[in-house]
């Protein structure tokens, strides 16, 4: 389940900036700036779904960004590090993969204000 306030659609003229993601096995939080400078924020449940579904899932949600910061616990994050690289074939847009303990939305925006900045 995502609960999300993210558009469901939007049209897209440049491959957006930034997204950070803090992941661990049962949730993710995504904060993504669009072009223009609008933060938006989104979490995914992984509920009943296998690994492989959570990760696209996630990954869909962070969409081909120029710089990507993915922070968790080691596996978690080090699973979707994978997923997005095997997805987009981008790892030079992965800037920084790191371990971190849970963070919330108003933590995870104002690390993206810093990496777009």
């Amino acid at each position: 389940m995502i609960a999300t306030d993210l558009p469901q659609t939007r049209p897209m003229t440049t491959t957006p900036p930034s997204a950070v993601v803090w992941i661990d096995d049962r949730r993710a939080i995504v904060a993504a700036m669009a072009p223009e400078g609008n933060v938006s924020t989104c979490e995914v449940e992984r509920g009943p779904l296998a690994e492989i579904d959570y990760l696209a899932q996630i990954v869909r949600v962070i969409d081909d960004r120029e710089r990507v910061v993915i922070l968790g616990p080691g596996p978690a994050r080090l699973a979707l590090e994978r997923e997005y690289v095997a997805i987009y074939r981008r790892p030079d847009r992965l800037v920084d993969v790191e371990p971190a303990g849970q963070l919330d939305r108003d933590e995870l925006i104002a690390r993206l204000r810093t990496l777009a900045s």
